[in-house]
């Protein structure tokens, strides 16, 4: 019974609302008066209970010497809540998201574990509406779902990685710098960009630390990363002796990486 009054509770109900209504359903028609009775509680209670319950239309009001109320069905009256409720989101959904637009601040958010940067990315790509940059080297099929919804409804979905990495869908397109399959996970690199309007960047090592921001700089220099990316993959492609180096510890750093990416392809 508790546990009914709870579930009742979560659609608006108050605990004396649960109580009047359950007792109607139970019993069919009942008084004020009788209802008081039979589940212990006041009569003003009870008849601002019954008033409650008549206004949102889960009762009926039987006219004769003496009132009399009657539950609805509870088919008949979930049937309202959800049409109710559906309306109240799609209300809800528009005005506070113009809402948003018109007020919005840029903000830079860190963002620790990678649960929750997981999290993140996924709501990013529910959220997007022409395109998604990526650079990584995660395997995507845990954005499964998330990507192959945003390609269900037109979004373009750009992906670049060092190695070849595993794809949940076709439709993505893919550009990757040398032609071996990317076996070291976890990964440790995640940048995304949405609609030119949000950005994360993650490392996926020993303590997973992000950045997510609407900053309009910070958008763009990661989106013209992920481009570069890709331009330069083609440029070497294209011309293997393309070669200009200015020698930092940058350089450095990726022709390590490079070598052994190249020695496992060999092997």
């Amino acid at each position: 019974m508790s546990d009914l009054i709870e579930k009742l509770m979560d659609f608006g109900f108050t605990k004396t609302d649960a109580l009047v209504y359950m007792n109607l359903l139970k019993n069919g028609k009942g008084s004020g008066y009788k209802i008081a009775k039979d589940i212990s509680l006041s009569r003003s209670s009870v008849y601002s209970s019954i008033d409650n319950l008549y206004n949102n239309g889960y009762i009926f009001l039987s006219d004769g010497d003496t009132k009399e109320y009657e539950a609805k069905s509870p088919d008949l009256i979930f049937s309202q809540i959800e049409k109710k409720t559906v309306e109240n989101i799609s209300v809800l959904k528009k005005e506070l998201s113009r809402m948003m637009l018109q007020e919005e601040k840029e903000f830079v958010y860190s963002v620790t574990g990678y649960d929750n940067l997981i999290d993140k990315a996924r709501e990013m790509l529910e959220q997007a509406e022409l395109e998604v940059y990526l650079n990584c080297d995660f395997d995507l099929t845990i954005l499964e779902k998330e990507l192959n919804s945003a390609i269900d409804r037109g979004v373009r979905v750009i992906a670049f990685s060092f190695n070849k990495i595993k794809l949940p869908n076709p439709k993505i397109e893919r550009y990757y710098r040398i032609d071996v399959e990317e076996t070291e996970y976890p990964s440790h690199r995640f940048m995304m960009v949405t609609d030119m309007k949000f950005a994360l960047s993650f490392s996926h090592r020993e303590q997973s630390l992000g950045l997510y921001t609407n900053n309009r700089l910070l958008t763009k220099i990661t989106a013209e990363h992920i481009h570069n990316d890709i331009y330069l993959t083609e440029y070497i492609l294209q011309n293997p002796k393309l070669q200009f180096k200015i020698n930092t510890i940058h350089e450095q750093t990726n022709e390590m990486a490079l070598d052994a990416a190249e020695r496992d392809k060999e092997h």
